[in-house]
């Protein structure tokens, strides 16, 4: 019975740490100001992680249908690319082997001629070809083979290809597109045509090989950006070609799609072991497989970045109402505490309590008081409010100016992409597109049309004799000559290296002639100052002219033919292809 009062004193001790705790903890809630304060600030936090979870998945959703969209799209303009860069290249093997040049020489090489003359054959033919390789730096290497497989003539790199490779290369049929075959440095594709004269008969057959670098510009899209990367894989699901500035990828992790399947895009992890957003497709024109791949984080950054703006967002509201609550509950409490400390100390026995009121001394006209001066407060806030929506139009303003700027950037490099760099003559790219809206307008309307191809003579002699500056000079010097003669309509583009094309718009082969001899005449007449050499230079041109006729690769034919003969009969002259006798 000794203990009881002991174990008393230590259970007082044991609950009196609790009940300060419960005290502190129900003190805020005793005071009005402090619930009104709390219930609007929960209000306020509770609505803002609602509205954020809603946006947050809405965008999520939003995002993820644009990926499911976008890559598939991706997907079918990359195949579409990829196959019509292939057929081009079938296309070439098999223009370059009807060349008269190529068959011509090819014949000399067969028969059972002097060794002088099948020596001037090769020559001539290893010329062409060099010619050839120069125009197409997709190509590594020209083979011209029998037809037992034996190499007849090459050139390019010395690549060496199995000997079953190459007799299964000279028994083509047709021109056609190998597999892809590894060489020392990379993989190749072979483009294989046979050679037959005009009699039917057999002449050996022309190969083109193709480096596999030559496709990763094809593949680079610039929806995905340096973000996205497009892989070709083969039957196996090993990787052969990837776009460029992609880490190297082994194989692909999940089973290939089969022939005509609907494209899904999935998350999964790469054989890196990275986690991505991907989709593939079929291939057919060799059996592969595209495949589109996306870091998962890249593909979903802008969830991120909306989730921790919103968030951003949202905390300053709560901060914003919480303090406007605070304000808001003591405006309403001060009176209310003035009439209660009054009321005490009446209560207390003073008598001398005054009460600022009024002229009417009630408590109504307290509460207007009161209200008029949250009202004033209120127009103070009115005040920032304004001061800031006028700061958001200056904002909104400077948007619109740096948008403006930023579209007169994009229009410059509209232009920069079209555009030579060195002469600022339409490049390659404007050139071919050019070219096809004049051929259908051409077809549509009736009129003349004409390709005139421009090489300038003897330039790797000029740079090799006063260096490649001398000869950026001269290329810039030509154009300008060669633009001095043009009319409005022509289109002069460099074509490539010391090679320029003109497409002269409602001209016939008598206007092509005409205008190619006066580019001859210009460039010929000029007299170039370079730079480190004392007298002025000259520089000659060869020009091979044809007009359309309906037939695009026709039309390139006749004036590759043409440019040839040009060069064939001792430069600085103009070779027309002559229209076909009906």
């Amino acid at each position: 019975m000794a203990d009881a009062p002991e174990q008393a004193s230590t259970s007082a001790v044991n609950t009196e740490p609790w009940s300060r705790v419960r005290a502190v903890l129900r003190a805020p809630l005793r005071s009005l100001p402090s619930r009104i304060i709390l219930s609007v600030f929960g209000a306020a936090l509770v609505t803002s992680l609602a509205v954020t979870l809603v946006s947050t998945s809405s965008i999520e959703s939003f995002l993820r249908r644009k990926i499911d969209q976008k890559f598939p799209a991706t997907l079918s303009s990359a195949s579409e690319r990829l196959d019509l860069w292939y057929a081009q290249r079938r296309l070439d093997i098999e223009t370059f082997a009807r060349s008269t040049t190529v068959i011509e020489n090819a014949a000399h090489m067969n028969l059972a001629e002097g060794a002088l003359k099948r020596g001037r054959a090769t020559e001539t033919l290893g010329q062409y070809l060099d010619y050839v390789l120069e125009r197409f730096p997709q190509y590594e290497a020209l083979l011209l083979l029998d037809d037992q497989g034996a190499e007849v003539l090459r050139v390019g790199t010395d690549l060496q290809l199995p000997p079953g490779l190459l007799l299964g290369m000279s028994q083509v049929a047709a021109s056609s597109l190998g597999g892809v075959h590894p060489v020392p440095g990379g993989r190749v594709q072979v483009a294989s045509s046979p050679i037959v004269d005009s009699g039917g008969r057999r002449l050996g057959s022309l190969h083109a090989l193709i480096h596999g670098q030559a496709i990763v510009p094809v593949l680079y899209d610039d929806q995905m950006g340096e973000a996205g990367v497009i892989y070709i894989v083969d039957r196996s699901g090993r990787t052969l070609f990837q776009s460029s500035g992609s880490a190297p990828r082994a194989d692909f992790p999940l089973a290939l799609p089969a022939p005509g399947a609907e494209t899904l895009v999935e998350d999964y992890t790469s054989s890196s072991g990275d986690h991505v957003v991907g989709s593939a497709v079929r291939f057919a024109r060799f059996g592969w497989t595209l495949v589109v791949e996306e870091s998962y984080d890249e593909a979903f950054a802008p969830v991120v970045a909306v989730i921790r703006r919103i968030l951003g967002i949202n905390l300053g509201i709560v901060m914003l109402f919480g303090l406007a609550a605070y304000q808001f509950a003591r405006s309403i409490v001060r009176p209310i505490k003035a009439l209660s400390e009054g009321a005490r100390r009446i209560a207390d026995g003073e008598t001398d309590v005054v009460i600022p009121l009024p002229s009417s001394q009630d408590e109504i006209e307290v509460l207007i008081r009161v209200f008029n001066e949250m009202s004033q407060r209120l127009r103070k806030n009115q005040g920032e409010l304004e001061r800031s929506r006028m700061e958001i139009q200056r904002a909104n303003g400077q948007l619109v100016s740096q948008n403006e700027e930023l579209q007169r950037v994009n229009e410059v490099l509209e232009q920069l992409s079209i555009t030579d760099g060195l002469t600022k003559l339409h490049n390659h790219r404007f050139f071919q597109d050019h070219l096809v809206r004049e051929m259908r307008r051409a077809r549509r309307t009736g009129e003349p049309l004409a390709l005139i191809l421009i090489d300038i003579d003897d330039f790797k002699t000029l740079n090799d004799r006063h260096g490649h500056a001398a000869g950026d000079t001269v290329l810039r010097e030509v154009a300008v000559e060669m633009n001095s003669v043009l009319r409005e309509m022509d289109v002069l583009a460099r074509y490539g290296g010391e090679e320029f094309a003109l497409v002269a718009s409602q001209t016939d082969l008598d206007g092509a002639l005409a205008l190619s001899e006066k580019i001859r005449l210009a460039v010929c007449e000029a007299r170039f100052e370079l730079d480190g050499v004392d007298e002025p230079a000259t520089v000659t041109v060869s020009v091979g002219a044809a007009v359309f006729r309906g037939d695009e690769k026709e039309l390139f034919r006749d004036a590759d033919r043409a440019l040839y003969a040009a060069k064939s009969q001792g430069k600085d002259c103009v070779v027309v292809a002559e229209e076909p006798s009906v």
